[in-house]
């Protein structure tokens, strides 16, 4: 990144944006020849209830950005502290991601994380560029709840909920 994005400075805009606590998730496809792809997402939210939509947001420099454009569905983890070094490693580029995660296939063939604090199933409505990087719309058509509790990512770090911050 420059050090001066149209005036502004990036270190003082990553530093602010690092201020503002965000849910951690794994997103995850698989492309049509079966191999799983995926990455770390903090940009994750809810877009609307009728119809159920969410959007995740994807740089469009990741090495899985072609297969999730070409996917027809995705699947949203949202983790737990348990998935901490999984979320890590799904957020540096070259690495095998699957490699030593508790992934299971959906009926789809879909990677889903069975533990994590919920999972939610999306096709691919829309991808819509923004920047360096592609807002997908997901419609959801299945979630489900976990027993696990939620992790932050938070000034650079993992926070988990009850955690005091300094």
């Amino acid at each position: 990144m420059a050090d001066q994005v149209q005036g502004l400075d990036a270190a003082a805009f990553r530093s602010a944006l690092a201020q503002f606590p965000a849910g951690v998730t794994i997103v995850t496809t698989r492309s049509a020849g079966g191999t799983p792809h995926g990455f770390t997402a903090s940009s994750f939210a809810a877009l609307s209830l009728d119809p159920p939509l969410v959007l995740v947001c994807l740089d469009q420099g990741a090495d899985c950005f072609p297969a999730f454009i070409a996917a027809e569905q995705f699947v949203v983890n949202i983790v737990t502290p348990a998935h901490a070094k999984l979320a890590k490693r799904f957020a540096t580029k070259g690495e095998d991601k699957f490699a030593h995660g508790s992934f299971e296939s959906d009926e789809g063939g879909h990677p889903i994380l069975p533990d994590a604090a919920a999972v939610i199933r999306c096709e691919l409505e829309q991808a819509i560029p923004g920047g360096d990087h592609v807002i997908l719309i997901g419609r959801v058509h299945d979630a489900r709840v976990g027993s696990g509790k939620p992790v932050m990512w938070y000034r650079g770090d993992f926070l988990h909920l009850g955690q005091s911050v300094k």
